[in-house]
């Protein structure tokens, strides 16, 4: 039985965010189907999605729908996927410091 996993995303540097990842709910490792986040009055971007527990999920965090677009270090530097493995009351929190474009 899937369980709800909520993702939530703080940074400055974009108005809008999406996330793209391994798993279907996530877009699949497909930018065109990247997922939307939502913006919260205290400006947290926030997703929450359905995912099969036990599961392992990749996932990063884009500015816009396009690789160009994707999450960086501090320092613009490459940084490795998200990785999570989805249980029932999963809240992941991450600050995002800039994006490629």
């Amino acid at each position: 039985m899937a369980v709800k996993v909520e993702i939530k995303v703080e940074t400055a540097a974009a108005s809008q965010l999406f996330i793209i990842g391994s798993s279907k709910a996530l877009g699949a490792w497909n930018v065109n189907n990247a997922v939307e986040m939502k913006k919260d009055e205290k400006g947290i971007f926030t997703i929450t999605k359905m995912m099969d527990p036990g599961e392992i999920v990749e996932f990063k965090v884009l500015k816009e729908k396009s690789w160009d677009a994707v999450e960086k270090g501090v320092y613009g530097q490459e940084i490795a996927n998200h990785i999570i493995s989805p249980q029932k009351g999963l809240v992941v929190n991450l600050d995002v410091a800039r994006f490629a474009k």
